[in-house]
């Protein structure tokens, strides 16, 4: 089950201590000899899955070694605390929301976001059908297990005029599957694969249909970026390219490097997740609205920043520029990159 939101808030109660670390240089070439590949790892948020899919996409048509990089993905996992090694310089990249980003740059982390691997997040909210919900003013007065502290929910209280309880996730579907009125948090690309496989008649209220709407993106440490910021450019491109494959063209040679990964990768459950990707719109967005695979726009983060002031999670607004670099960013289509 997806653990990933509460490991993402272990790093960011990371102290201090750990801002001396050093990021991973390439070896200084020979006189006359070609340049050598800039070693990047990828830390991911989780085992190796779908929504890591363009990832190995780039990594499997050799896009990152095209760009000079030598690339390495490390799967995530109960035990593993990203942003504590990408402070130490011991991985180059890894995945969270951007609200979280956000929150970390407000502890005084220096991370910095570099482009979005879905542009919409794919939290929910799972219920049974026979529940008598069908929006999020239905859940008030309702107990959803959900991670306490979690942003969302004091903004879908505070649109909704709702009051929920909280149950604290445990990453389980046993409480879900027996009780037809339990209501709980999910991926809506992971949890309502299984519980449909045993039967359950669900419906799903994607989190980012509330206004809240984070990215979910992959970033680096400053000053990783400050001294390497071709190799975060190139990291970013060969990324994106990935994705669009991923989502769009032939994925096997990407499965088959996920499923070397993660032996529980079955294909029908990798097509399910597939399948949620693009019919809830995560990873291109919606073209209606501009959005397309890897964008970031400085406009939402603003927006997350401003909602996150007024719920209490920060205490004074940050500037955009506090956690992007528009240098680093993929230009917005029509417009010119950065100077």
């Amino acid at each position: 089950m997806n653990l990933r939101p509460f490991l993402f808030r272990l790093f960011v109660t990371l102290t201090a201590f750990t801002l001396a670390g050093c990021g991973e240089k390439a070896a200084v070439p020979a006189a006359g000899g070609p340049k050598p590949l800039t070693k990047i790892i990828l830390q991911t948020d989780w085992y190796a899955q779908p929504e890591h899919g363009g990832f190995y996409q780039a990594l499997a048509k050799g896009y990152y070694r095209d760009a000079g990089l030598d690339v390495s993905i490390e799967q995530g996992g109960p035990n593993t605390i990203a942003g504590q090694k990408l402070l130490m310089g011991d991985i180059q990249f890894c995945i969270g929301r951007s609200d979280d980003v956000i929150v970390t740059v407000a502890r005084g982390l220096p991370v910095v976001i570099a482009g979005a691997l879905m542009q919409r997040d794919p939290q929910a909210i799972m219920f049974h059908k026979g529940s008598g919900i069908h929006g999020f003013k239905d859940l008030d007065g309702r107990n959803v297990m959900t991670t306490p502290g979690a942003n969302f929910i004091p903004i879908m209280e505070k649109k909704y005029g709702i009051k929920i309880s909280i149950t604290p996730l445990d990453f389980g579907l046993s409480r879900f599957l027996a009780d037809p009125n339990f209501v709980q948090q999910c991926f809506i690309t992971n949890e309502p694969f299984y519980v449909r496989k045993q039967g359950a008649d669900i419906g799903t209220l994607l989190l980012s249909d509330t206004g809240f709407s984070p990215y979910r993106v992959w970033f680096t440490s400053r000053k990783f970026a400050t001294e390497n910021p071709e190799a975060v450019r190139a990291f970013t491109a060969a990324s994106v390219r990935g994705w669009r494959e991923y989502m769009e063209g032939d994925r096997t040679a990407a499965n088959d490097l996920i499923r070397k990964d993660n032996k529980q990768m079955m294909p029908e459950f990798m097509d399910y997740g597939v399948s949620a990707m693009k019919q809830y719109q995560l990873v291109a967005g919606d073209p209606a609205k501009g959005e397309t695979y890897g964008q970031i726009r400085p406009e939402r983060i603003a927006e997350q920043i401003r909602q996150l002031v007024e719920i209490g999670v920060l205490e004074q607004p940050l500037k955009v520029e506090d956690v992007l670099d528009g240098h680093l960013l993929l230009p917005a289509p029509g417009s010119a990159p950065a100077k």
